[in-house]
């Protein structure tokens, strides 16, 4: 009986379906995990060795976010420089968050996370999400200073402090369902 020989598939074509134009209506709702969980062996090397070099070359997070749910740890080095380029506090936040879920924790990427989240100041209530980065590092002082937030004057601010932290609650008991649609309102 013959061996089944494992064919690799187009490694480009297979880079495009994982990271599509960096545009909302090609983004917006957009998962890869399943194109992912379809590589073999092979096309999980190529695709991660491929998706490093692509990260050198593009400040793109959604990149990032792609070898981190790979966990290549070929790719810290790149998602280090990526993060030592960012200016923005939120920025740095983010990928910080990222090296830290590679690594299951780093003390390092708490430390800048922390000492970033002292220096933000909300001007928009969407950027209440950042607490959705910072949540993930499971670190006592970030948690407590998110507790900040939560009677933040911006409603989507301290909505996602309350979330993220399940303020007394909160987060068990948000149920989405229970809002109606626009055409509901009047029944």
């Amino acid at each position: 009986m013959l061996c089944p020989i494992s064919r690799m598939r187009n490694i480009e074509k297979l880079i495009k379906e994982i990271i599509p134009p960096p545009t909302r209506e090609e983004r917006e709702g957009f998962t890869n995990d399943k194109i992912i969980a379809g590589l073999n062996k092979e096309e999980f090397l190529a695709v991660e060795k491929r998706l490093i070099q692509e990260l050198e070359e593009n400040d793109d997070l959604l990149i990032g976010q792609t070898l981190v749910e790979m966990k290549s740890e070929n790719a810290l080095p790149v998602l280090s420089r990526r993060l030592m380029k960012k200016d923005s506090h939120f920025e740095k936040i983010t990928w910080a968050a990222l090296i830290n879920d590679l690594k299951k924790g780093d003390s390092e990427m708490e430390k800048i996370a922390f000492e970033e989240f002292e220096k933000l100041e909300f001007i928009y209530a969407v950027q209440g999400c950042i607490f959705m980065d910072l949540i993930k590092f499971d670190s006592p002082r970030i948690n407590k200073r998110i507790e900040k937030f939560v009677d933040h004057k911006y409603d989507l601010v301290a909505i996602h402090a309350k979330k993220v932290l399940n303020y007394k609650g909160y987060a068990d008991s948000y149920d989405e369902s229970e809002y109606k649609k626009w055409w509901e309102i009047w029944k």
